[in-house]
């Protein structure tokens, strides 16, 4: 049995708080970073499951963080991984390579630039049936659940999905009309079903020039089927010379480059980018992307979760208005941009 701990010290309970505090904001500031490039991640041998990874953003890597986490992995040839599952969910782009990724028994093959969400407590492992290594990104609330005290990560080694442990059950609905009933009512009615979006193909997006100055199209987002934890996924396309209007939020956002040479200017910083980098905007910074190719478009995913935990501190912070842009939209003219056929620069 766990002992008691009683508190001997003899500073009040308010010291202690302010201290506590005032050390997660200083570890925060100390790690705190812009621009992550793909050549300083250190790809690392993970044996347990037979693949690489790096990790640009995490607690596992350089670069602590708090909510997000963003890290890059390969697949060798003729390679299947082990099976595994965690309560937190993901997402995962694919920049490299075709394969399959099993979800919960459902096998969804994939080619480059497709988008599949990885549901939280859902069994997945990923086969590569080619001769070319895969390479994917991918990005997840885990941080967000250590911080709650609710990441759960479990393994599966080789077992078929038969063989697995089903995922935690919410308790059939009653008929009773108190409190609790309707409790387990709600959410027995809310818990994760069939009808979940794993997957958005490349080739069913539809790209939309918006009056923010770039062409956009949601990868994963509730809008278009997907159930997740928050966690939502667009597609920037920044015409050839030109820009994105300015404006920050009080949440974070990842900008994973997919294409493209430009730069982000990050409360008057100036940061470069290439394909692999990954921008990271802090909340409430002024932010602003270009793209320095006058001849071809830059492609970017911005990743994050503002449909939960910033919706909550929208909530928490009410007046406070937790999006801000200039009164007048500083977005170039697009009417006569001749924008590429989606699939141009798509690796085969």
């Amino acid at each position: 049995m766990a002992q008691a701990v009683t508190n001997t010290s003899t500073i009040t309970h308010y010291e202690i708080q302010k201290q506590r505090r005032a050390k997660i904001l200083e570890d925060w500031r100390q790690h705190r970073i812009a621009l992550v490039r793909k050549s300083d991640v250190v790809m690392e041998e993970d044996l347990s499951r037979r693949m690489r990874r790096g990790v640009y953003m995490g607690p596992d890597g350089s670069h602590p963080t708090k909510v997000l986490d963003a890290t890059l992995h390969e697949i060798p040839a003729h390679t299947t991984t082990t099976v595994h599952r965690h309560s937190w969910d993901a997402i995962m782009f694919v920049t490299k390579g075709s394969g399959w990724t099993e979800i919960d028994g459902e096998r969804v093959r994939f080619r480059p630039w497709d988008t599949l969400h990885l549901p939280g407590w859902a069994w997945h492992r990923h086969g590569n049936d080619s001769n070319e290594d895969i390479e994917f990104v991918t990005w997840s609330v885990e941080p967000m659940y250590e911080s709650f005290g609710v990441a759960i990560l479990e393994e599966g080694g080789d077992a078929p999905f038969e063989k697995l442990a089903p995922p935690p059950q919410t308790a059939l609905p009653g008929t009773g009309e108190d409190a609790y009933a309707r409790r387990v009512r709600r959410l027995s009615q809310s818990a994760p079903g069939t009808d979940r979006r794993l997957i958005t193909r490349w080739d069913d997006v539809t790209p939309k020039v918006t009056k923010r100055g770039a062409r956009s199209m949601f990868l994963m987002d509730e809008s278009i089927g997907n159930r997740t934890s928050g966690l939502s996924a667009v597609m920037h396309e920044l015409a050839p010379g030109l820009w994105q209007s300015r404006h920050r939020h009080g949440g974070e956002a990842w900008l994973h480059v997919v294409s493209g040479h430009g730069h982000s200017d990050v409360d008057d910083v100036s940061y470069d980018w290439g394909p692999g980098d990954l921008v990271v905007v802090d909340h409430w910074a002024w932010h602003q992307h270009f793209n320095d190719d006058k001849n071809n478009t830059a492609r970017l995913i911005r990743v994050h979760n503002f449909d939960s935990l910033y919706d909550m501190m929208r909530i928490l912070l009410d007046p406070m208005d937790l999006w801000d842009e200039l009164p007048t939209l500083d977005a170039p003219d697009l009417s006569n941009v001749r924008w590429p056929d989606p699939n141009e620069g798509r690796p085969e």
